[in-house]
């Protein structure tokens, strides 16, 4: 223990920050005359503790008032508030709790922690049957138990005075005393906080001891058996400890009390039951624990609280974790699906003659962080004839011959260091590009004139802001104009497999032919995207929308095109409500889904839809994704289907052969219920959100229930309001609003179907289930995730724009690159026109871009109406036009927006 001056210094502080009350003065004084009265007596220490006891514990007995205020009975009427000594009563015992808060927190501060956990040590270590070191015992523990949830370093201050086993060997010596039992919880409860804490107690056996201590307690709820459940909730995020749960039997001890909730009241039930179920999720993460909580008794004692559990909001959390343990520790049930995607793309002919290995990693850690290599893969096509030559054809590009001469040693090294291929040229780091390589981009600023103008014109903009601009001033005005094999080679890939009209023609004259196209006339309009090409300006936008679809590739070859899209549909023009959740009828849809799982016999399933079979049915996806689709022209007939005799089909026609559609097998499981699971990313097993599909042969005015069962996020805005949206062929043709928000009893959650992945193998997919009334019989609708935006409408949409553009008005698109599979990626310049008042070489430049994720179709819409709006007939539009040149990407991610990913 401390010397007696540190004591007195101690005290001294203590006494000076003691309660604030208005009785401070006469309950100092007591304290002191109390100290100065046992200084020099045999129980000093005894009597210092009781009083820190005092000072700093809310102790009910001996004389105090309880901390807890007592109701008043139900029967009586509420008196009116009176004044006096009774109404000050309260706001004294609220000033001495502050007043004691304040005093254990000063206490901290001094470090006052480690001397009374240093006294407590060295009373345990007597281990006397002397009655003032017990009652000297008791007091240091409740002083302790109150300091330790006050100090945020608790765990580490008793790990560094090494007093960890001794904490625990107090509890295994105390366990059965009922004076301190409870701050001994208090204790072990902070330990259990600290990860490095609870692993020395656990090589201890903490949790022997906790069996023991929960024995003991018996089944009453109290704050005792509360404090012992949740330090064993955090025993058991330590997995070697869910191990000897399962081993000294804890795991059965802990059922037979939650088995006991119905007995239990108010929030202690509530609580009692979290810390519980909470422990089990943890045993569900290691084998052993599953196998332990599988058994028949036990997955019935779960099963009993499901249906038993009451109808009120404070119990539906605790419903959802008593599922979401059946589920776990059942028995594990894959997808019925094959766990390679039905969409596959031959990555080999892109590959070949690289070093490189595409980057397909199961886990998205792994994949983000591979991202350090891209590829430029508009060369797919391109033989060995390439015309390297091709970059001397461009107009004020002036390069001597003893800097090509010089040029062509530096790229027999580039060719010995990068590869032996033409394509592993495209494999470039961004951090080790040659800053020469970016002359190859002044093709996409033609508008600015050719590359000397383009060059000039950075010259004579002094202000550039330290960017990269600076840099490639300062290679040029060097005289350090050397080019890498790189820039002739990516130059000629971008320009050597292309149709590009009046872009790339071999004459210079004719490139500057087309300057002064745009420059003389008045409304510029010029695509020069192949897959726009023959397509006359008379034509409507459904069959501009089919032409474009059926030239599009895709990697699962479609079948036809979506009514929605073809129409051009949006949705209403006016906010729809949000949804409201029914907790009731998710209630009934989580019981549902654990009785599924604990009961697979009693439920039919019989595949409605399976694309996996389709696909293995058609040609290989991999040749269909190579060679070109225009010899398929796609269309819709839907219109013809609706006015069709009804069939009353007994089930559901799903469908999804479509640009953007979504959905791999359909299992039928009730007479109006379906299990729907997605189709992955192309070449992987994961990545599951975007949906959109067709239905057909419903009947109207009766719920189906849609269970789309292989979701992974772990939330979704379906939680919070967000509905589907669904889209009826009838209601268009009848002139009503096409895309609208639908369904209800909407609800996520975690369903029994576990990842096929080992690695994930303790990992369950999520549900998103709603039920949807079709507003006609034998109609056919599309439901979606969201407002769906597809790359042929991008294109179908520019192909508008370039037919009524306002006067005055500068719109140019081309390809930026093409995709793996061979699609065109548009790059959008729009401007006003180039005028001797208002020259376009003075006009800043804003870049635009949209659709990285190919699930967010909302970003596409914002981006159509930005470019609805530039190149519009407004004041506003044609101001923003005059001063700026704006380049936009509309769709970055075609391939994943095409095949509905």
């Amino acid at each position: 223990m401390a010397d007696e001056t540190a004591t007195d210094c101690l005290f001294e502080r203590l006494r000076l920050h003691q309660q604030r009350a208005p009785d401070s003065t006469e309950v100092a004084r007591a304290i002191t005359a109390r100290i100065n009265s046992r200084l020099t007596s045999h129980a000093t220490s005894t009597y210092i503790t009781s009083i820190l006891r005092e000072a700093l514990c809310l102790k009910q007995g001996k004389g105090k008032k309880c901390s807890v205020p007592i109701e008043a009975p139900p029967n009586k009427k509420k008196e009116t508030k009176k004044t006096g000594k009774e109404n000050k009563a309260p706001l004294a015992k609220k000033a001495n709790n502050l007043a004691r808060q304040q005093c254990a927190q000063h206490f901290v501060s001094i470090n006052g922690t480690q001397a009374v956990i240093r006294t407590l040590i060295a009373t345990h270590s007597k281990r006397d049957s002397n009655v003032g070191t017990e009652l000297m015992l008791q007091d240091l523990v409740w002083i302790v138990a109150s300091l330790a949830p006050r100090d945020p370093k608790f765990a580490a201050k008793v790990r560094m005075l090494g007093c960890v086993r001794t904490m625990h060997l107090v509890l295994k010596g105390h366990f059965t005393d009922n004076k301190l039992i409870f701050p001994l919880l208090v204790i072990m409860k902070q330990l259990a906080k600290n990860a490095i804490t609870t692993s020395i107690l656990i090589r201890d056996g903490v949790i022997a001891t906790y069996e023991r201590v929960l024995v003991s307690l018996g089944f009453i709820p109290t704050a005792r058996l509360r404090l012992c459940l949740d330090a064993i909730d955090y025993f058991s995020k330590n997995k070697v400890c869910c191990m000897q749960i399962v081993k000294t039997g804890l795991c059965s001890v802990l059922l037979r009390v939650f088995d006991r909730w119905d007995r239990y009241e108010g929030r202690m039930r509530l609580k009692i039951c979290a810390h519980i179920l909470q422990t089990l999720q943890h045993l569900c993460n290691i084998k052993a624990g599953r196998r332990a909580l599988c058994t028949k008794k036990h997955v019935q004692t779960l099963h009993r609280f499901c249906s038993q559990c009451p109808d009120e909001p404070e119990f539906d959390g605790l419903l959802a974790r008593v599922c979401s343990v059946i589920t776990l520790c059942l028995k594990h049930q894959a997808l019925p699906v094959p766990a390679s995607s039905p969409a596959s793309f031959n990555l080999n002919p892109i590959l070949k003659g690289t070093n490189t290995l595409w980057p397909c990693h199961e886990d998205e850690e792994d994949a983000a962080n591979s991202d350090s290599k891209t590829v430029n893969s508009d060369l797919e096509d391109d033989g060995p004839d390439t015309d390297n030559e091709a970059i001397d054809e461009f107009p004020d590009i002036d390069f001597d011959e003893t800097e090509m001469k010089g040029e062509n040693n530096d790229e027999e090294k580039v060719f010995l260091k990068s590869g032996d291929s033409f394509q592993s040229s495209l494999w470039i780091n961004p951090n080790e590009r040659d800053i020469e390589d970016l002359k190859k981009y002044f093709i996409f600023f033609k508008e600015f004139g050719s590359y000397n103008k383009q060059i000039r014109l950075v010259k004579s903009r002094s202000n550039s802001r330290g960017s990269i601009l600076d840099d490639f001033l300062g290679s040029q005005t060097g005289g350090n104009r050397n080019m890498s094999s790189s820039l002739n080679l990516s130059l000629t890939a971008v320009l050597g497999n292309t149709d590009y009209d009046n872009i790339c023609s071999p004459s210079p004259s004719v490139l500057q032919g087309y300057h002064k196209i745009h420059e003389t006339t008045s409304t510029t309009s010029c695509s020069s995207l192949k897959i726009h090409k023959d397509i006359s300006k008379y034509s409507s936008f459904s069959s501009v929308y089919c032409t474009i679809s059926s030239r599009v590739r895709s990697v699962i070859p479609f079948v036809k095109v979506a009514y929605p899209d073809m129409m051009g549909s949006h949705g209403h023009n006016q906010p729809e409500p949000l949804n409201k959740m029914e907790r009731t009828a998710c209630r009934m849809k989580l019981l549902s889904c654990v009785d599924r799982a604990i009961n697979p016999e009693s439920y039919m399933n019989e595949v409605v839809y399976d694309l996996d079979q389709l696909s293995s049915a058609g040609p290989s996806t991999d040749t269909t994704a190579q060679k070109s689709s225009d010899s398929i022209f796609l269309a819709n007939t839907d219109e013809q289907e609706i006015t069709k005799v009804n069939s009353f089909s007994s089930r559901l026609s799903f469908e999804s052969r479509f640009e953007s559609g979504n959905l791999r097998k359909v299992l039928q499981v009730g007479p109006r219920e379906y299990e729907l699971i997605l189709m992955p990313d192309v070449n992987s097993t994961k990545r599951h959100q975007w949906f959109y599909f067709e239905v057909r042969n419903m009947q109207q005015g009766r719920p189906y229930i849609f269970n789309i069962v292989n979701c992974e996020k772990s939330d979704s805005q379906f939680n919070f309001g967000m509905k589907p949206v669904l889209y009826s062929v009838k209601e268009a043709v009848m002139g009503k609003p096409g895309w609208v928000r639908a369904g209800s009893d909407i609800c996520y959650y975690r369903n029994s179907y576990h990842y096929a992945n080992q690695k994930n193998h303790n990992k369950c997919y999520l549900t998103v289930t709603f039920n949807i009334e079709f507003p006609h019989t034998n109609d056919v609708c599309y439901i979606a995730y969201h407002f769906p935006f597809t790359y042929s409408m991008m294109l179908a949409r520019i192909w508008q724009w370039s037919l009524q553009l306002p006067v005055g008005a500068y719109l140019r698109v081309e390809p930026l690159c093409y995709s793996l599979n061979n699609n065109e990626i548009p790059l959008v310049t729009i401007s006003a026109e180039d005028t001797p008042t208002n020259p376009i070489v003075d006009r800043e430049i804003v870049f635009l871009t949209a659709r990285v994720h190919p699930g967010e179709s909302n970003a596409s819409w914002v981006m159509d109406g930005t470019m609805g709006c530039l190149l519009g007939d407004s004041t506003a539009a044609a101001a923003l036009r005059a001063k700026y040149v704006f380049k936009i990407v509309p769709m970055l991610n075609v391939e994943g927006v095409i095949n509905g990913w």
